[in-house]
């Protein structure tokens, strides 16, 4: 058994496909067909999930205010 991390992982985002939850051998992953997964769920064919988008605040960013040197 060996341990892998995926290049396209971006915090959870894969950017391979883009805007899906990585799920390791899902539909357009870069393993999808090449390995076998010890837990035989991960075997079957997987479409990708939708990530959700981060919360966005009510009020748009502000930047900050420059304070004169006088």
């Amino acid at each position: 058994m060996s341990a892998w991390s995926c290049p396209h992982d971006l915090e959870g985002i894969c950017q391979r496909v883009q805007g899906a939850v990585c799920s390791p051998g899902m539909r357009g992953c870069e393993l999808e067909g090449k390995v076998r997964f010890a837990r035989d769920e991960m075997n079957l064919p997987r479409k990708p999930v939708k990530a959700t988008p981060p919360a966005r605040s009510e009020k748009p960013a502000q930047a900050p205010r420059r304070r004169l040197p006088f």
